[in-house]
């Protein structure tokens, strides 16, 4: 409700219609660019449905995460954020340091037998769409037995 207010009070103080709508249209394709890489490290990661062994948080962070494996030419694109185990395990280490680190925590996974999955942009849109899809069957079956219930 905060942002609604705020963001049309925002562009309203624009002078022109012509920079209110260039810097909507700029606002959004940014955060999109955001909204599709927090869709890609998510969305196909394990959900936290209960106590895993030993109510270990290295474990949690390593199950909901998918790592972007791509050329360091693209960190400006992702913004450090393809390494987003990385990010869950150290959030305040800036970003362009990532990548120098996700050697280190590679090789911690492998020390625990715990996963360290890191696809390519193409496979993670691949997860992704296949998760929603799976999603979206299962929401659709449970909506026809709702319609479909007598009693």
């Amino acid at each position: 409700m905060v942002f609604w207010t705020w963001f049309p009070l925002l562009v309203l103080a624009l002078p022109n219609w012509t920079e209110r709508v260039l810097f909507v249209l700029t606002s959004f394709a940014v955060t999109g660019i955001q909204h599709v890489q927090f869709c890609l490290n998510h969305f196909a990661a394990d959900v936290y449905v209960g106590q895993p062994k030993g109510n270990d948080w290295f474990e949690k962070q390593t199950a909901g995460t998918i790592d972007i494996d791509c050329s360091p030419l693209m960190d400006w694109f992702f913004g450090g954020l393809q390494f987003q185990l990385e990010h869950h395990l150290f959030p305040r280490l800036p970003r362009c340091q990532l990548r120098k680190i996700s050697p280190i925590v590679q090789e911690l996974c492998k020390k625990h037998n715990l996963p360290y999955k890191s696809v390519s942009f193409y496979e993670a849109n691949r997860w992704t769409i296949r998760t929603l899809r799976t999603a979206a069957m299962q929401a659709r079956g449970l909506l026809w037995e709702a319609v479909n219930t007598h009693g």
